[in-house]
């Protein structure tokens, strides 16, 4: 069985949709435990529970090691051997929100192209459809069907900057509209610099 680990296109697709809070706390009220740090969710996490932001890097770290196994075996992802790596960042992005359960029926009997047909379905939590969830799935979606260049040891999506994924568009148009960014560059990272820029335009507008 190969063992392949998530590139950093999946890392940075999980920490934009997890955040990190250093306080437990329940996304859904619903829900049966409590989550902390980027997303980290388990009977370990209870309600008032406080980490540092290197106990949820810390998290981060073991819980990619977890939910990058699932992809990797066979019998949850039983197409496993014929993913790229996008395929693959994005199923594991996928698992780490849904659970192994949810990733093993995703995968069964089904192609690749099936799989990537039915990763929208996955969008509600206790029965109602949320906007963050059809948000991640369809930037998942975007990622798995992505097509993929190597740069030495690294992975990147074939994907120009200055396009607006379709799951973020919406969100882009008000911010920009509103002045916190300048409309250019959607899709780069952004610097320590220009953040400081944007919530310095942010404060500004709460005065």
């Amino acid at each position: 069985m190969q063992t392949r680990e998530i590139s950093n296109a999946g890392i940075k697709l999980i920490k934009t949709f997890e955040g990190c809070r250093l306080k437990a706390y329940k996304p859904v009220s619903t829900e049966k435990y409590w989550t902390i740090g980027w997303g980290h969710y388990g009977p370990d996490v209870t309600e008032g529970m406080t980490i540092t932001q290197e106990q949820a890097d810390a998290m981060l770290v073991k819980d990619l090691d977890k939910y990058e196994a699932y992809v990797n075996n066979p019998s949850y992802v039983p197409v496993t051997d014929k993913l790229n790596q996008n395929q693959f960042d994005a199923l594991t992005s996928f698992c780490y929100n849904t659970g192994p359960g949810n990733l093993q029926t995703l995968c069964k009997g089904r192609t690749i192209d099936q799989i990537a047909d039915s990763i929208p379905k996955y969008n509600k939590a206790g029965g109602k459809v949320l906007n963050g969830l059809v948000r991640r799935r369809e930037a998942e979606l975007d990622l798995f069907n992505a097509k993929e260049t190597k740069e030495g040891n690294t992975v990147s999506n074939e994907r120009d900057i200055n396009v607006v994924s379709p799951w973020a568009k919406d969100v882009w148009d008000q911010m920009t509209n509103a002045g916190y960014f300048d409309g250019k560059r959607p899709g780069a990272p952004i610097t320590r610099e220009e953040m400081a820029i944007v919530l310095k335009r942010l404060i500004t507008s709460l005065k």
